[in-house]
C-alpha cells in the first residue's frame, strides 16, 4: 500500500509527468508524417529513414547513459535527457532538409537515452523496496499515455497551425517538464535538511545547487563510484543478459513497427479519414495505460529470487500473441485489424515490464552487481533498441517493393525470432 502512496509524491508525479511529454515527442512524428511527407515531397521510405536515425540515437547511447548516471548523479543525467531531446524536438520543426530532419531525430533519440535508464532507477527507489515492476509498468504506462496524447493531440493540433507549430509546441512541453523535473528532484533533498525551512534565502540557493553537484548523489550513494571494466564486461558479455536484450529486441521491433506505420498504412491501404485512423491506431496505447500497471503489479508478486521460470514462461505468451497479431496486418481487413491491435497493447505491457525488470534482477541476484543495475536496464534497452533500428527502414523497402501485407508477415515472424531465445534462460 505504501508503494501506492508514493505514486503521488512530487518526484514521482515528475518523472511521470517528463516520461508523458518524452512519449508525446516520441509519437507525434509518426501521426503527422503524412503532413511532412507532402511538404517535403518524399514516400514512406523518409518514415523509414527518420525513425531509423532515431532509433540508432536511442539505442547508441544507453550504455554511455547508464555509465554517466552509475558514476554521477541520476537526476543530473534524468534532467540532461529531457532538455535536450525537447530542444531538439523543437528544432525539428524548423529543418528544411531531410538530413536535418534525421539529425535532430537522431539528437531526440540521445535525449530519450539518457532519460530512461535513470528514470527507472529512481522510480523504482522512490516508490519503495519489492517495487520494480510497478516503477516500470508506471513508466510504460506514463509513455502509452504520452503517446495517446501525441497520436490524436498532434493530429488536430497539426492540422490545425501546421506540423512544424506542432512539434516546437511538444519541444516547448519537454522543457517545461524538463525544469519541472529539476524542481521536484531537488525539492526532496531540501525537504530532507533539517533547517533547511530557516535558512535565509541565499543559504538555500546554495543547498539547490550544491544539491545538483553531478559528482554528489546521497540518494543513491553513488558517490565517487567508479567504474570497474570487468564489471562491465560481466554485464554485456553475460549470455543470461543477452537473452533478456534479444527478447526485449523482438517487442521493441513490434511495438516500433505498429506504433510508426500503422496510422499510415490504415489511410493509403483503407482510406480512413487521419482522425478515425489515429483512434484505431492508437487504441494500443490507450490498453498499455490501463495494463502496464496491473501487470507490473502482478509480476513482482509472481517473481522469486534467482528463479526465473515464471520470467520466461510470460516472455513467450506475450511475444507470441504480439507475433499473431501482427500477422493479422497481413489480411488487411479492418474486422481483423482492430482485435490485433487491442491485443497488441495488452500484452506489450508485459513485454516490456518483464525484461526492464528482469535487466535489474540478474545483475542484483545472477551476477552480484547492484552498483550496475542502471547499466543492466540501459545495456538491454540499448541492445534492443539499437538492434531495431534497420527494421523499419527495411519495411518501408518492403512496402515500396511489395506491399503491405507481405512487409506485416515479415515483421510478425522477426519478431518470434528475437524472443524465442528466452527460453534459455531456464534454470
Amino acid at each position: 500500500m505504501s508503494s501506492f502512496k508514493q505514486v503521488f509524491s512530487l518526484p514521482v508525479i515528475s518523472i511521470i509527468l517528463a516520461r508523458i511529454v518524452y512519449a508525446v515527442n516520441w509519437f507525434n512524428i509518426s501521426s503527422i508524417f503524412y503532413l511532412i511527407l507532402n511538404d517535403f515531397k518524399q514516400d514512406v521510405s523518409m518514415l523509414g529513414l527518420v525513425t531509423s536515425g532515431f532509433l540508432i540515437g536511442i539505442g547508441l547511447f544507453q550504455i554511455p547513459a547508464g555509465i554517466l548516471s552509475a558514476k554521477y548523479n541520476a537526476k543530473f543525467i534524468i534532467f540532461f535527457g529531457t532538455m535536450l531531446l525537447s530542444i531538439s524536438s523543437l528544432l525539428s520543426g524548423l529543418s528544411s532538409e531531410l538530413y536535418q530532419m534525421v539529425i535532430l531525430r537522431f539528437l531526440v533519440g540521445v535525449g530519450m537515452a539518457f532519460f530512461f535508464g535513470p528514470s527507472v532507477i529512481l522510480i523504482s527507489k522512490y516508490l519503495g523496496k519489492g517495487s520494480d515492476g510497478l516503477g516500470v509498468g508506471i513508466l510504460n504506462s506514463a509513455h502509452s499515455l504520452g503517446g495517446i496524447i501525441g497520436i490524436f493531440g498532434w493530429i488536430i493540433i497539426a492540422e490545425l497551425i501546421g506540423w512544424r507549430a506542432s512539434l516546437v509546441i511538444s519541444g516547448i512541453l519537454g522543457i517545461l517538464s524538463g525544469l519541472f523535473l529539476l524542481y521536484a528532484l531537488q525539492r526532496k533533498n531540501h525537504d530532507e535538511s533539517n533547517n533547511y525551512g530557516n535558512n535565509s534565502l541565499q543559504e538555500k540557493v546554495h543547498i539547490f545547487f550544491k544539491s545538483f553537484d553531478p559528482n554528489r548523489d546521497t540518494s543513491n550513494q553513488i558517490s565517487k563510484f567508479k567504474i570497474n571494466f570487468d564489471a562491465l564486461k560481466c554485464i554485456m558479455l553475460s549470455k543470461p543478459m543477452i537473452y533478456v536484450g534479444l527478447s526485449l529486441l523482438g517487442f521493441q521491433i513490434a511495438w516500433n513497427l505498429v506504433s510508426t506505420f500503422t496510422i499510415l498504412f490504415l489511410r493509403v491501404e483503407l482510406d480512413i479519414t487521419s482522425s478515425i485512423a489515429g483512434l484505431i491506431g492508437g487504441s494500443t496505447l490507450i490498453v498499455n495505460v490501463i495494463f502496464a500497471p496491473i501487470i507490473g503489479r502482478i509480476y513482482d508478486k509472481l517473481t522469486r529470487k534467482n528463479n526465473f521460470n515464471n520470467d520466461i514462461l510470460l516472455l513467450l505468451i506475450c511475444g507470441i500473441v504480439i507475433s499473431v497479431n501482427i500477422i493479422c496486418f497481413s489480411f488487411i481487413n479492418i474486422y481483423f485489424l482492430i482485435p490485433s491491435i487491442m491485443l497488441i497493447g495488452i500484452f506489450a505491457s508485459g513485454g516490456f515490464v518483464i525484461p526492464y525488470t528482469l535487466a535489474r534482477r540478474l545483475a542484483l541476484e545472477k551476477l552480484g552487481l547492484p552498483k550496475y543495475e542502471i547499466l543492466a536496464v540501459s545495456f538491454v534497452n540499448g541492445l534492443s533498441l539499437l538492434g531495431a533500428f534497420w527494421v523499419p527502414f527495411i519495411f518501408s523497402i518492403m512496402v515500396n517493393s511489395f506491399g503491405y501485407s507481405l512487409a506485416w508477415l515479415f515483421g510478425g515472424l522477426l519478431v518470434l525470432v528475437f524472443i524465442i531465445p528466452i527460453i534459455k534462460l531456464r534454470s
